[in-house]
Order: structure tokens, then C-alpha cells, then sequence
């Protein structure tokens, strides 16, 4: 049986890539000749490059579940999920803040976002509490669920991953830890805003105790158990996974472009590299030849977590900081499985 090459698994990415470029470049050039196909186009590939930097932890821990799910569900996260992905998340999501927001009727949130740049950035701007809320808190519960997790054994950070898994393995440790990181976070939110924040916090809770009763209706267990039993509720659990990663993808990008199409074009080909790295990690077995790559990821998402909720409180430690301590991370994770497995050589 001929192995794919690592190439193949990115030559849609690559396809699509191209297209949304010469997307890019007709818009531009329509709105200002030369010169905007030149502005559009480089900033379309900044967005693509932050997504993507953004979203590697994403790539891993999708990989962590889908890897146990069975062919047909991993293809259909490939082909349908990606549609959710590109045009829910990047296309459809933003308009539905805009109509959620101004209550103005999905069309009337259509033309806002697709003609009128400032409005839909100010807009944005004013749900961005909310969507970090609930984003943030959706993303700390997986966090937590993964570390606290008393049959956890492979620790990168021995102290800290071990005394997480201990605690968990006392009843209510991870809902009271959750509660408190969201209540010391609402000390620092704007009173105006407080309210849309817990209630978006509480929204993100919600959603993840729906997934946490689908899967015990299929039998319980963690995520991963539970994808390779019922491959529906492992898709459902990726998809809001998903959403929530690109949750800050969204309004952060208005700090670069208020340009409704330019964003969904960039950050629309970050989504389709992160799913062609996604497959790449699960055919080649990653996740198993490096073992501090999961919980590296578990890390990068807690990192995440940390900007969302310094962003609800109007700290913004922007893309390339978010992106950069990500990959940083993740790469410590690499490094620390290399060391390890060239340790375990020698001493065989």
C-alpha cells in the first residue's frame, strides 16, 4: 500500500488557498485598482498565517479525538466540517452577531457587515465581551476536563498535571475551580458588561454540559472513548470545539481589517490548512510517537483561555502574541517528547 506523502494531505488547503487569493485580489483591484489587489491580497495572507499560528492546538487536540473515530466520521469532519468551519464560522457566524446585536434581521445584518465597514466593526467591537465569554468558558471547561481527570498518567509537567489529576478525582473540584476563575474574572469586566459576560460565560457552560449528557447517554467515559463508540456526538463535540477556537480569530482580525470578505477569505484559508493538519497528525500517528504533544496542546489551550478572559476585561494581548505563545508551546511539547523517546532509545 503506497504511503500518502505529507505534501498530498495539504493540496486542498493549497487549491483553495489559491482561489480565495484571486478572490482577494478581484475585490481589492474593484475597490481600489492596483494597489488594493496588492493591500487585500497581503492582508488576506496575514489573517491566513495568524489563524493557522493561532490554531495548532487546535490541529492537535482535533487529531486527539478524531484519531479513535471510524473512517466515515473522520471523513465527514474532513468534508462537512469543513463547510461548517469556513462559511458557518467565518461567514455566517458574524452576521448572526450583527442581527443578534442590532436586532436588525438577517438580511438588514447582511448588508451592514458585507457594506458598511465601520458599523460592523463597532458592532463587533461591542460583542466582544460576549464572545469571549462564552468562548473562554466553553475552552476552560475542556481544559479542565482534560487535566482533572484522575486516570490521566502521561504528564508533561509532573507536579502540576499530577496534582490537577489527584484533585479531580474529588467530586465538584473541576465546577467550584470553573466558577472561580469566572468569577475572578468578572471582577475586571466592565459593570456595563458584566451581565452579557456571565450570561455568555454561562451560555458556554450550558453548551458543554449538553455534550456532557450525550455522551453518557452513549455509555460516558472521556471524549475520545466516547468519539469511537458514537462518532455523531465526537463530530458535534469537534464542531463546538471548533467554534469556540475561532471564536477570537473573528473580532480579533477587526484589529487588522474591518473588510467583511477579507476576513472570511483569510481566516477561512487558516481553517482549511488547520484541518489538512489535523489528518496529516492522525494518518501518521503523531499523537502516538510524541506523548507530551497532547497535553502541550491542553496547555496552548489554557493560554488561550487566559488572553479570552483577559480580553473580556479589555486586555488585549493580541494575535501575534496569542499565536506565538502558542507555537511556543506546542514546540516545547515536541521538544520534550524528542528528548524523551531518544532517552528511552538508550536506555534499551
Amino acid at each position: 500500500m503506497q504511503t500518502k506523502s505529507t505534501m498530498s494531505y495539504f493540496t486542498g488547503s493549497f487549491v483553495f488557498t489559491a482561489v480565495c487569493m484571486a478572490i482577494a485580489a478581484w475585490l481589492g483591484y474593484n475597490e481600489a485598482g492596483l494597489a488594493g489587489a496588492m493591500s487585500t491580497l497581503f492582508i488576506t495572507a496575514l489573517l491566513a498565517c495568524l489563524e493557522v499560528s493561532v490554531s495548532i492546538d487546535n490541529a492537535v487536540v482535533n487529531a486527539s479525538v478524531l484519531r479513535f473515530m471510524s473512517p466515515f466520521w473522520r471523513k465527514f469532519f474532513i468534508t462537512v466540517g469543513i463547510a461548517v468551519a469556513v462559511f458557518g464560522m467565518r461567514v455566517l457566524f458574524p452576521i448572526m452577531i450583527v442581527d443578534f446585536a442590532a436586532g436588525t434581521g438577517f438580511v438588514e445584518a447582511f448588508k451592514i457587515a458585507t457594506t458598511q465597514p465601520e458599523q460592523y466593526e463597532q458592532i463587533m467591537h461591542n460583542s466582544h465581551v460576549a464572545v469571549m465569554g462564552f468562548g473562554g468558558a466553553f475552552l476552560l471547561l475542556v481544559f479542565l476536563e482534560f487535566f482533572m481527570n484522575k486516570e490521566k498518567d502521561v504528564h508533561w509537567m509532573p507536579g502540576v498535571e499530577a496534582l490537577l489529576s489527584k484533585v479531580g478525582a474529588t467530586r465538584f473540584t473541576q465546577t467550584l475551580l470553573f466558577v472561580a476563575i469566572i468569577g475572578a474574572t468578572s471582577v475586571f469586566v466592565a459593570p456595563a458588561q458584566l451581565h452579557s459576560f456571565l450570561i455568555a460565560a454561562a451560555a458556554g457552560w450550558g453548551v458543554h454540559a449538553v455534550l456532557e449528557v450525550f455522551k453518557h447517554m452513549v455509555g460516558g467515559g472521556d471524549i475520545a472513548s466516547v468519539a469511537a463508540r458514537n462518532g455523531f456526538v465526537g463530530f458535534m463535540y469537534l464542531e463546538v470545539l471548533d467554534a469556540s477556537f475561532s471564536f477570537d480569530g473573528v473580532v480579533a482580525a477587526l484589529a487588522i481589517t474591518n473588510h467583511f470578505w477579507t476576513i472570511a477569505l483569510g481566516l477561512g484559508i487558516g481553517a482549511m490548512f488547520v484541518r489538512s493538519m489535523t489528518l496529516f497528525l492522525v494518518d501518521k500517528g503523531t499523537l502516538t510517537e510524541y506523548d507530551y504533544l497532547e497535553p502541550a496542546a491542553f496547555w496552548a489551550i489554557g493560554f488561550l483561555v487566559l488572553s479570552m478572559m483577559l480580553a473580556a476585561a479589555h486586555i488585549e494581548l493580541g494575535e501575534l502574541v496569542v499565536g506565538g505563545g502558542s507555537m511556543l508551546i506546542i514546540a516545547g511539547g515536541v521538544y520534550a517528547s524528542i528528548r524523551k523517546n531518544r532517552l528511552e532509545a538508550q536506555a534499551a
